[in-house]
């Protein structure tokens, strides 16, 4: 049987947004969309919300899921999803086979997106494994100068090497292997590509007005 967790992190202060996780899209809370579509996916045997804000576990415990209310010490800005998972793991007593980490920053996550992650990462067999978008456009290290890491004269855009950064739409660790390294990445780190602007993180006021406008469209 595959006991699959969704742990759901969400801390009540962020640096660039205030009360970030419970701004609002359309009447909905960025928290209370990603625990919608984690109970909407029926792939989760246990949903958990983990934060340190009572307002936000009052989103969960309205959507029925379970919430772990998370000391300070582990929801500073310099905290790592990792402690707050060890903590939120101690406490079940029925223990999972898979975890899965939402953040909730990621209001436009499709419901296919995140079946046909879980159904790859079990088929072949994981231990770790994250969402990554594809980027095709000339980047360089922030230095002096402009270096471009591709060669200078691909000019043209099929003419240059791609590259792929983190996007944190969805994250994946056998729960074993978290047990032996408390980490949910590895040196041998599978990804899976996902759409760019489905994978949108909000950081800021002006990515939470692009996924306003996104998410509208998408309805």
């Amino acid at each position: 049987m595959n006991k699959i967790l969704c742990f759901i992190p969400a801390r009540g202060n962020s640096q660039g947004l205030k009360k970030k996780n419970l701004n609002k899209i359309f009447n909905k809370s960025l928290t209370g969309i990603t625990v919608d579509l984690a109970k909407k996916s029926r792939l989760f045997y246990k949903v958990v919300l983990s934060s340190d804000s009572l307002q936000i576990l009052k989103i969960g415990k309205k959507s029925k899921i379970e919430t772990h209310l998370r000391p300070r010490k582990l929801s500073l800005s310099t905290s790592r999803t990792e402690e707050a998972l060890t903590y939120s793991l101690k406490k079940l007593v029925d223990k999972p086979n898979y975890i899965l980490i939402l953040q909730v920053t990621s209001p436009l996550r499709k419901l296919s997106t995140l079946k046909s992650f879980v159904k790859e990462c079990i088929s072949k067999n994981y231990d770790f494994c994250l969402s990554v978008s594809l980027i095709d456009k000339q980047i360089s290290n922030k230095q002096k100068y402009f270096t471009p890491l591709n060669n200078l004269k691909a000019r043209r855009r099929q003419d240059r090497k791609s590259f792929l950064y983190e996007n944190s739409l969805i994250y994946f660790v056998k729960y074993n292997s978290f047990l032996k390294t408390k980490s949910i990445f590895s040196k041998k780190w599978n990804y899976i590509i996902t759409d760019e602007y489905e994978s949108i993180d909000i950081d800021d006021k002006k990515d939470l007005d692009v996924c306003k406008k996104l998410y509208k469209r998408n309805k």
